[in-house]
């Protein structure tokens, strides 16, 4: 097997595909809309971000077929594994997602109660990568169901003042509810696989599968969300009768 056939087996290719088109539609939508809020343009450069990593990512498959002869330097280094970087990355995704939700709420307690978790996950994450877990080695659990329970958090706040304000009469026009959709099913769904980490490993094929398989079906439903979002949101609200729109 070479790194191509890996790519081809595990159907690698097809959260790239989705990941692609959910960066597409992003783009569409802050051309196409205007005053575009400044969390969505963000997002909307995060998605290409997100590709981006996602094949960089792949270094680490890449040499091991390879047998490190394209990067010959990272043999038998700390960073011959790929974890260290997903584990940078997890935190990241993380901080951006949640910090959208928390951006689009209204000024609360709740609010204020939210921005200081988030800072004190950007902190406790950094150390955790930087002195506690073995980061180059598995994935650090603690990081991700904190991340998980902060990002549920705020999604749940959002969804709370969404229900109590006009703006449940146009849901269907608010960006956010497709990208929260999207995060909270794909984490429900996701994130209790990492608890099975250690079973991750070339003699657990079974493994391997169901986990890429779970991850795949995920991935297609939280970027088909995000693309649908940014595409039926696009539409000018004064065609459709909406007095205001959604912030």
């Amino acid at each position: 097997m070479d790194t191509l056939d890996y790519y081809l087996k595990y159907n690698i290719y097809i959260t790239h595909i989705f990941e692609l088109l959910a960066a597409l539609a992003g783009s569409y939508y802050i051309t196409k809309s205007k005053n575009t809020a400044f969390r969505f343009k963000f997002f909307a450069w995060y998605l290409w971000f997100v590709l981006i990593a996602d094949i960089v990512g792949l270094y680490a498959v890449w040499n091991y077929f390879d047998n490190y002869q394209t990067f010959p330097w990272l043999q038998d280094s700390p960073f011959a594994r790929n974890e260290w970087y997903f584990n940078c990355l997890i935190v990241i995704s993380y901080l951006v997602q949640s910090l959208m939700f928390i951006d689009s709420l209204i000024a609360s307690k709740m609010k204020s109660v939210l921005k200081a978790a988030t800072l004190f996950y950007l902190i406790f994450g950094v150390i955790e990568i930087l002195f506690i877990g073995d980061v180059f080695k598995e994935y650090i659990i603690i990081n991700i169901f904190l991340g998980t329970l902060l990002l549920l958090s705020s999604i749940a706040v959002y969804f709370q003042q969404l229900l109590k304000s006009d703006k449940i009469l146009y849901f269907s026009k608010d960006l956010l509810f497709y990208i929260a959709i999207g995060v909270v099913i794909w984490n429900l769904c996701v994130t209790p696989i990492y608890i099975y980490d250690d079973y991750f490993n070339t003699e657990n094929e079974e493994f391997i599968l169901l986990y890429a398989a779970i991850l795949r079906y995920c991935n297609i439903f939280m970027y088909s969300a995000f693309a649908v979002g940014f595409v039926v949101c696009v539409t000018p609200f004064k065609k459709i009768g909406i007095w205001k729109k959604p912030e």
